[in-house]
């Protein structure tokens, strides 16, 4: 299902915890809060250090951009310190109609983006299956307020990798580039 008609925004935002979320309680507070028109997405946590996470949020016109005071309210004494929310500008919405089991996002400020909307051919697929799982969510973003960086959210379906597995994500060329990459839990 396409919802490039209807997202108009995705906030992004990041924050360090004092510890890690070894007992869920970080994870439960970002669940309990309300969902928009699109359905909410769990706590991500940072590849590679578990005390950074962060919120991702796909939003509707109508729907407000505002902190959700309560959620952060609740959060307080578990965050060591707040990253200004980002927000982009949607360039790929598409999702399917079963939400995804798991989600892993990946965020950089670097890399120039084109001033006009690039063409989206999607290929045929692989007939090997044993190289991923499949796909039930795509969201794309590019930066508004300045020109380099992207943001790269998949959801998929089946068993999620190992929290922290470098295999299935190239660590030491990302901490290089800048790129943070977080997943949901297990």
């Amino acid at each position: 299902m396409s919802t490039t008609d209807h997202i108009r925004l995705l906030v992004l935002q990041e924050f360090r915890l004092y510890a890690e979320d070894k007992d869920g309680a970080v994870a439960r507070i970002v669940a309990a809060t309300p969902p928009g028109i699109e359905p909410s997405l769990p706590l991500l946590t940072s590849i590679d250090d578990p005390r950074d996470v962060a919120t991702l949020r796909a939003l509707h016109g109508g729907e407000s951009n505002e902190i959700d005071v309560t959620q952060h309210a609740a959060l307080g004494p578990l965050v060591w310190s707040w990253a200004e929310p980002k927000h982009y500008g949607p360039r790929i919405t598409e999702r399917s109609q079963s939400p995804p089991s798991h989600f892993r996002l990946a965020v950089t400020e670097s890399g120039i983006n084109a001033g006009s909307d690039p063409t989206v051919m999607l290929g045929k697929g692989t007939d090997n299956r044993a190289t991923g799982a499949p796909i039930g969510l795509v969201w794309v973003g590019a930066p508004i307020g300045t020109h380099a960086g992207l943001l790269v959210l998949l959801g998929s379906y089946g068993k999620a990798q190992l929290r922290r597995d470098p295999s299935g994500w190239p660590l030491p060329l990302s901490r290089d580039l800048g790129v943070r990459i977080y997943q949901s839990g297990t």
